[in-house]
């Protein structure tokens, strides 16, 4: 077997030099990411011959999910390691993450050796940075009305903050208490853990994040790191009364978040209609396209 084991925040730098040798928009290229979610997926790490391998051990009930193996080197023999890792375990297996690059070098080294499905759900949205900063244009006209109607309701009663685990770890776990409390589906008990562990990590997951006050309670808060010339956000929320608080952390926090990177990764939609039509609406530049692999050989 791979030698797999828990993935603990020592393997940032480790990883990170991988993923720059591939880069790509993509969010399995970010350290973070990885780690904040590593509870939920039961994510296992393994470095070998300059590969990273990674393991969710959540899987679906039928298959282990294995990340398309980013790194230098012999990719048959790395994707051979995954094929042999699962028949140890004597479970089905499929891998994700793959992109378009990764894909066509597959083919050409292996031609039919696997099924290659467009894995809609977990497209990545990108936009530019301007973009969201600046929402010119009449594409963002709604995104404007929504934010002038913020600012005029609450003229005066605002503020954003850049967010210091120190001073507004409180202030965000309330809210998101809050926000899991009207979600009867109990779909924000797995975000908790991701919440409390971006704001204990903050410093060393190298994070930016922001905190929008109204009537000085929090309202909205963002997290995301830098990968490469991209700032994937890992986690946004806001009260949903309130009209134009989630365009507001939106502009708000890429505004002041830097100007070292160029794009912006809000991350996938998980195939869940209303957050594809939030995505689609403030137009990303492109979509990351990625491929689930199934061995047929």
């Amino acid at each position: 077997m791979l030698p797999f084991r828990p993935i603990v925040i020592e393997d940032k730098p480790a990883a990170e030099e991988i993923f720059r040798q591939e880069p790509a928009r993509v969010t399995e290229r970010c350290f973070a990411d990885l780690f904040l979610w590593r509870r939920r997926y039961r994510t296992q790490i393994a470095f070998q011959d300059g590969f990273l391998y990674v393991l969710s051990l959540a899987g679906d009930g039928k298959n282990l999910y294995y990340l398309f193996p980013p790194g230098k080197g012999d990719r048959l023999a790395a994707l051979d390691q995954i094929a042999q890792d699962a028949a140890e375990r004597g479970a089905s297996y499929r891998i994700y993450g793959c992109t378009p690059a990764q894909k066509e070098q597959v083919e050409t080294l292996a031609p039919g050796r696997y099924r290659f499905t467009e894995d809609r759900d977990n497209f990545d949205y990108i936009y530019r940075r301007e973009d969201l900063a600046e929402l010119k244009g009449k594409k963002y006209h709604a995104k404007r009305n929504f934010i002038n109607r913020f600012l005029q309701e609450h003229e005066g009663q605002w503020r954003y903050e850049s967010l210091d685990p120190n001073r507004h770890s409180d202030s965000i776990l309330a809210l998101h208490r809050l926000w899991c409390q009207r979600r009867p589906d109990g779909a924000g008990a797995a975000e908790g853990c991701a919440v409390r562990q971006a704001l204990e990590y903050f410093e060393a997951l190298e994070m930016r994040g922001g905190v929008l006050y109204l009537r000085g309670e929090a309202t909205a808060f963002s997290m995301g790191c830098l990968a490469g010339d991209t700032l994937t956000v890992q986690i946004e929320k806001a009260t949903a009364d309130i009209p134009g608080a989630y365009p507001m952390i939106n502009r708000e926090f890429i505004v002041h978040a830097g100007t070292d990177f160029d794009y912006v990764n809000r991350e996938e939609d998980m195939g869940i209609e209303g957050l594809r039509k939030a995505k689609l609406s403030y137009r990303p530049t492109e979509l990351s396209v990625k491929y689930l692999l199934e061995p047929l050989l």
